[in-house]
């Protein structure tokens, strides 16, 4: 009985972030006399956006978690959507095959980046910026800076629809959970990103771990590059690190993830980070506020974010204390 209650409360916790904002928006829309806030197509939307943001994220912070900052993964997502579409449409493929060939890609693309960096033993900001200039370049050539384009072909532009979106999403996230939590590799990370000197002195090997994390963040850009092909029916190169762009909506799901991870699952947290976003956005957008003011009131949530990740602690603190005060003024 013990064990339900702590498992239903950890649901809980989980879920609160998202349903309290969706709820302060709900009221805000209502007062605004909007009433076709999260219902509907709005609801497909948020939802859809959530599985796109979310995979962004968990590639972002695979490697973040560990000290590793890397700017090549908008980058990786442009060039596997092109490829797999290239070859797609060579072939005369369906959505399967373009699916299967874009997440190979992307799985190639984040390995590659892996051995890069693990044998040239550069800082690994230093090194993603590089290929994400390498990437760049061969995705821009290869189309000779048109992209590729598949709007009008329906049948291959269903992985943004339900409930393709969905089954991807659980599809890549229970992979995650289980390498994460069930096996050696899972284990490594986690005694890497608790303490990385103390890890390597015990014989965990940092750069095979690197690569792996690598690749599983080429697998999470795909996926999201994908989701966003379907959505746009296109994808354009870019150049200058243009791609670095992508990364700007991982970070608030990811701290989110971060703060959820002490009670669930991490990669969990991370799409449930993702789905408190997409809410925010759809409200703020159904408001009416205009874009330069979302970008503010979105730095200020991801500030608010980071301040309570970093003084939790505190919070605790407080409450041991009163309960400290309490019981001496009962004796």
């Amino acid at each position: 009985m013990e064990k339900i209650k702590e498992i239903l409360k950890k649901i809980l916790i989980l879920i609160i972030i998202p349903i309290i904002v969706y709820l302060i928006f709900w009221m805000l829309c209502r007062a605004r006399g909007v009433t076709n806030f999260g219902v509907g197509t709005d609801f497909r939307v948020i939802m859809r956006n959530t599985v796109y943001t979310g995979f962004i994220a968990l590639a972002v912070s695979d490697n973040l978690a560990s000290g590793r900052f890397d700017f090549s993964i908008g980058s990786t997502l442009i060039l596997s959507s092109i490829l797999g579409t290239m070859i797609t449409l060579r072939f005369d493929l369906g959505p399967v095959a373009l699916l299967l060939l874009s997440l190979l890609f992307g799985l190639l693309i984040g390995t590659v980046s892996g051995l890069v960096y693990a044998v040239l033993r550069l800082p690994p900001m230093v090194v993603t910026l590089g290929l994400a200039m390498i990437y760049e370049a061969i995705a821009f050539n290869l189309t000779d800076g048109a992209g590729v384009k598949l709007i009008g072909n329906d049948s291959l532009l269903i992985w943004s629809g339900q409930p393709y979106v969905y089954v991807l999403c659980i599809t890549i996230v229970a992979v995650l959970y289980i390498l994460l939590n069930k096996t050696q590799f899972g284990f490594n990370t986690q005694s890497l990103r608790s303490g990385q000197e103390i890890a390597v002195n015990v014989g965990i090997n940092e750069k095979k771990n690197a690569v792996i994390c690598f690749t599983i963040g080429g697998l999470c850009m795909a996926a999201a590059g994908i989701i966003n092909l379907s959505v746009l029916g296109t994808v354009t190169p870019e150049l200058g690190l243009g791609s670095a762009a992508y990364i700007q909506n991982a970070f608030m799901p990811m701290f989110i993830g971060n703060i959820l991870a002490k009670y669930f699952d991490r990669n969990t947290g991370v799409i449930i980070g993702a789905l408190t976003q997409s809410i925010i956005f759809a409200g703020i957008g159904k408001l009416g506020v205009p874009s330069a003011w979302q970008s503010v009131i979105t730095g200020i949530i991801v500030l608010v974010f980071f301040a309570y990740s970093f003084n939790a602690y505190k919070i605790v603190e407080f409450r041991i204390l009163k309960e400290k005060k309490a019981k001496a003024r009962s004796l």
